[in-house]
């Protein structure tokens, strides 16, 4: 990756104090088929984990989250911004030579308009745990994508704080961000709803907006179904990414 990045790379020269810093910018890379596959979801009436009923309509989900490459082709297509580096050990130019990889550092404003050019959105969060729980019976409450088992006793189909301790947490072959197709399909055919990236969901009357499933930091108890935190539309974080929904029809 690293020849192909230095073939791509357009070179820039920034003033910086008395000097000059040079910074590289690669053409975005040609998508790949699982970049924008999408899983097909029946709507039907969901239950919350707070008992709620909610009617939910046909929609389509990205099987995967959204990748580096995939999101530097839609920042690029959008004129966005383009996220900060996260600092993984080891991990330098992270956007650009770990295509495979989940995109972080994406704020939810970021994320909407990124989907906006595939003409798709970002899912509310009942969307989101509805599509999560396709093969759970029962009320999702402390349940997984792949039922209730704990990752530890289902073989570690997740990325996350496995030990629940951070010097352990590469039980699950990961210390940091996994690639997106790293771990097994859910039946419903969706990879990482839990852990690897917490994922932005969005409402238009939300001041604050959820952010679903947990992450490669988060303990086996933060990426089930209804593991939830909110923050603010300009936040950023290394361990939160997002998934596009397109419509049903």
């Amino acid at each position: 990756m690293k020849n192909i990045l230095a073939v791509l790379t357009i070179t820039l020269f920034l003033a910086c104090g008395d000097g000059e810093e040079l910074v590289f910018r690669p053409d975005p890379l040609p998508l790949m088929a699982k970049d924008t596959a999408f899983v097909y979801v029946t709507g039907g009436v969901f239950i919350t984990n707070t008992g709620d009923t909610v009617e939910i309509s046909d929609f389509r989900l990205g099987r995967y989250e959204v990748s580096n490459r995939l999101y530097y082709y839609l920042a690029d297509e959008r004129g966005l911004e383009l996220p900060s580096d996260p600092g993984f050990p080891g991990m330098n130019h992270y956007l650009f030579e770990y295509p495979d990889y989940p995109v972080v550092n994406v704020s939810v404003r970021e994320a909407v308009a990124a989907a906006a050019v595939l003409g798709g959105r970002l899912p509310s969060r009942s969307e989101w745990a509805y599509a999560a729980s396709l093969d759970v019976s029962g009320n999702i409450a402390g349940q997984y994508p792949w039922g209730s088992l704990k990752p530890e006793d289902a073989e570690y189909p997740a990325n996350f704080l496995a030990g629940d301790e951070w010097e352990t947490r590469g039980m699950d072959g990961y210390f940091w961000t996994a690639p997106v197709d790293s771990f097994p399909l859910t039946d419903a055919g969706f990879a990482c709803q839990a852990g690897n990236v917490a994922e932005w969901t969005y409402s238009p009357l939300d001041s604050v907006f959820p952010v679903c499933g947990g992450a490669w930091l988060s303990t086996g108890d933060d990426i089930t179904i209804d593991a939830v935190r909110y923050l603010a539309p300009g936040d950023r974080a290394r361990h939160i990414g997002f998934r596009i929904l397109l419509p049903g029809t």
